[in-house]
């Protein structure tokens, strides 16, 4: 096959791939169950639109929460792929039209991810297809979307390729090479793009870098490797700078909610909302349901048919013939990973014991592990295909290629069998305006400030104690009000909730103190003898600014580096 006739097909199969796991956006509108996602990260976007129109850049108090009293969403959740959606916002498209503009982009690029990564990690082009198409159509990628619309999670499925090669690379390319170093950045960039859409999978990610690199101890355990980690690891931080100060600084010093998990009492919820063994092989099962304990009314946690047939085979492969150490270390791990999703995971026990699970049962649901074992079979499945092409015996060519298009098929029918099943049962909602969405849907409230209130949504501020008061402007995170208090000093109540970074000025620029108030509303002191406006608004503290800067000279210094020697791929 020619290079033009190749790169065609590579193209062809990268869209099909992408095109197949998009099929139930063919449908009206959206699955929009009221106790899964979709509101909350339409809030988001919507967040991210208003906060671009306003000024503000990167966003970091997103207004339209809570009919406006805002919430701090973009400083706990990276969100850089949806400044996508929020320029679709910007431009006028609809809120669903663009929420499934965005799913479909995302398939496209999970499936080109895959395709050039697995071509990069595996030997023969056989291998990298195969794995391409039973990852980007594994069900559980499809729940996450579709059923779940866990936006973080599901985009984070075009980061898990990325990361895999950065570690293939720098385990096995040869240190002498003098590019050797530069393998850093490709983990760099899977990391980065983890970090910047979900914090769970990046903590669940690096429990299993960590447990990668140790089981592959020889070849972790050398000078220059540990020097390109560490050099991975150091761009990381840097490169991500800007989202780690905000983050870190209203995590300690903000009593959100957030920082309260993590505890023996959560440790015991999260293992009882673990899979049941049962339902890894619940293919055809209902795929709507609700995190209880009755199996029959629980939502479908598989990795898929596909993925388990390959699991299989690769098994009985490894025991018969084909013992490579690579290939049962993806296996254990894959195992690992399917372990840990369910509820027979001692989740309590070691949580109780060591201050690492304490770290770990921040997941909420172990059956996000689901997503490490969807790789790592990918991954393993990949690997074997290469060991057997590797096999001087010819025979092995015709049965492969036979196996990879059976589990390529069952992909392709599984995914057919799901649209169907979805367009049966799904909730259709078609949100035309923000204006038709729940802006206090805000799943468990993890950013709200102890204290505070749903009912503070419905809550409009008067100020009788003053003379007079007029709510004058309200524009995203910044507030005008005039107030006229001719006795002593008092306090006029603002429309926002009270986090870290508000500040308030009188006519004349002086700054004015501000307190929590009423369910943590903003309270700003008014002198006695005031009268006329006062302006609240949100300004980043200069921590955060100076993390900004190093984070973009950062991103500027490796852009530079890599025109001067690209990294080999």
């Amino acid at each position: 096959m020619d290079s033009k006739k190749k790169y065609l097909t590579e193209w062809l199969l990268i869209a099909a791939a992408g095109l197949i796991s998009s099929l139930p956006l063919i449908f009206a509108g959206i699955d929009g169950t009221v106790y899964q996602d979709l509101q909350f990260h339409l809030s988001r976007i919507e967040g991210i639109k208003e906060g671009v129109l306003s000024g503000q850049f990167p966003v970091m108090i997103e207004s339209v929460w809570m009919e406006g009293k805002g919430y701090p969403v973009s400083i706990f959740y990276g969100d850089i792929l949806l400044y996508i959606p929020a320029l679709l916002r910007i431009i006028g498209v609809p809120v669903v039209l663009t929420y499934k503009i965005f799913v479909l982009l995302i398939n496209l690029l999970t499936a080109f991810s895959a395709c050039f990564c697995f071509k990069r990690i595996f030997k023969y082009d056989i291998s990298a297809y195969l794995c391409m198409f039973i990852y980007v159509l594994a069900s559980y990628r499809l729940m996450d979307i579709f059923v779940r619309a866990a936006v973080g999670e599901y985009a984070a499925f075009i980061f898990f390729p990325v990361i895999a090669l950065g570690v293939k690379k720098i385990l096995f390319d040869d240190t002498g090479s003098r590019d050797y170093y530069n393998n850093s950045l490709i983990l760099t960039l899977g990391m980065t793009g983890l970090i910047e859409t979900h914090v769970l999978s990046t903590v669940m990610t690096v429990f299993l870098l960590a447990l990668t690199f140790i089981l592959f101890v020889k070849a972790t355990f050398r000078k220059k490797t540990l020097l390109c980690i560490l050099k991975a690891v150091l761009e990381s931080v840097v490169v991500n700078l800007y989202f780690f100060v905000p983050f870190i600084d209203y995590y300690i010093n903000e009593p959100v909610y957030a920082g309260k998990g993590g505890d023996h009492t959560q440790a015991l919820q999260i293992r009882s909302s673990g899979a049941y063994i049962r339902q890894f092989f619940d293919f055809f099962g209902r795929i709507f349901g609700r995190n209880v304990e009755d199996i029959n009314m629980r939502m479908q946690l598989t990795v898929g048919l596909s993925l388990t047939l390959a699991l299989f085979v690769c098994l009985v492969l490894f025991l018969v013939r084909y013992r490579k150490y690579d290939i049962f270390v993806l296996g254990v791990m894959s195992f690992l990973c399917l372990l840990m999703s369910t509820d027979m995971f001692p989740w309590n026990s070691l949580e109780g014991y060591t201050h690492l699970f304490k770290i770990l049962s921040k997941v909420q649901f172990p059956w996000r592990y689901l997503a490490a074992s969807v790789t790592f079979i990918a991954l393993l499945t990949g690997a074997m295909t290469d060991r057997v092409l590797d096999d001087p015996d010819k025979k092995n060519e015709t049965l492969v290629k036979i196996v990879s298009y059976a589990l390529v098929a069952v992909s392709v029918i599984t995914t057919t069998v799901f649209s169907v099943r979805y367009k049966t049962d799904y909730f259709m909602v078609d949100f035309k305006t923000y204006d038709e969405v729940d802006s206090g849907y805000m799943g468990a409230c993890e950013y709200l400030k102890e204290g505070t209130e749903l009912t503070v949504t419905e809550y409009v501020p008067e100020n009788p104690q003053l003379e007079a008061y007029e709510l004058k402007s309200v524009k995203d995170s910044k507030v005008t009000v005039y107030v006229a208090n001719p006795g002593d000093a008092s306090f006029v109540e603002i429309p926002k909730l009270n986090y870290k970074g508000y500040r308030a000025f009188d006519e004349d620029k002086n700054s004015l103190s501000i307190e929590n108030g009423y369910l943590n509303l903003i309270n700003v002191v008014v002198p006695k003898g005031y009268e006329g406006n006062i302006t609240v608004k949100f300004v980043q503290p200069l921590s955060w600014r100076i993390s900004q800067l190093i984070s973009l000279a950062g991103i500027i210094l490796i852009i530079v580096h890599i025109r001067k020697r690209k990294p080999k791929v």
